[in-house]
């Protein structure tokens, strides 16, 4: 009888069907995260061709390529099956970019990193720094009670490597109130915050010519 029941188990095993293969996760190859891209074909003095390249993933069919203007907030998706796309953008402007690696038979999907880039203007010499990232609190995190003090941080690049300061902006409004100026480092530590409070904040970045940039809004709350 045991004999017989161990047969069975090994059968059921047997039988048992392997989990559909996820999508993998795309590498990034152009444009450079954090650089200025100046191989784009010159379609107008205010346009640019720029040729979007990245990795195949595996078990993926199709992708994904989504670009966001850094200024207004704007993005575009582009569907492909190829892991190349040239796409037409506005120069003068900083952008942001990333893959979603699709595998359409089982509906399952998964992002790329995001990269950012700059598309230079004819004869630009001068770059704005990339918005900041911000880094925590993490978007909707809810601080406990415990905590005393709240630090904020973020990361920030710039094309010319010229970042001088940062203005922190922080309240209970979604339209938060600068809160201090001309921080040195990226972030700001020990900040004692009310409980029972939602807050949002962004990051201004600033370099040496005046030249700015603004994160997004994130929003925490303190429990």
């Amino acid at each position: 009888m045991r004999k017989a029941l161990f047969f069975l188990l090994i059968l059921c095993i047997g039988c048992r069907k392997d989990p559909a293969p996820l999508p993998g996760k795309a590498l990034l190859l152009f444009p450079k995260n954090n650089e200025i891209c100046a191989d784009g074909l010159i379609v107008s003095a205010s346009r640019t061709k720029i040729l979007f390249k990245w990795d195949a993933s595996k078990n993926t069919d199709s992708y994904v390529l989504s670009i966001k203007n850094l200024e207004n907030g704007q993005i575009s998706t582009h569907a492909t099956d190829k892991t190349q796309l040239e796409i037409e953008l506005d120069r003068n402007v900083a952008w942001s970019w990333f893959i979603l690696s699709k595998n359409t038979k089982i509906g399952k999907e998964l992002s790329s990193d995001v990269w950012k880039f700059y598309n230079p203007a004819p004869a630009q010499t001068s770059f704005s720094p990339f918005p900041a990232d911000l880094i925590a609190p993490r978007y909707g995190e809810v601080i406990p009670l415990a905590t005393e003090k709240v630090t904020l941080r973020w990361s920030a690049t710039d094309p010319d490597g010229d970042i001088e300061s940062y203005d922190v902006y922080l309240g209970n409004s979604n339209v938060p109130a600068l809160y201090k100026t001309a921080v040195k480092v990226p972030f700001l530590a020990d900040l004692l915050l009310d409980r029972n409070k939602t807050y949002y904040w962004k990051i201004s970045t600033r370099d040496s010519k005046g030249n700015r940039s603004n994160s997004d809004v994130y929003l925490f709350k303190l429990d």
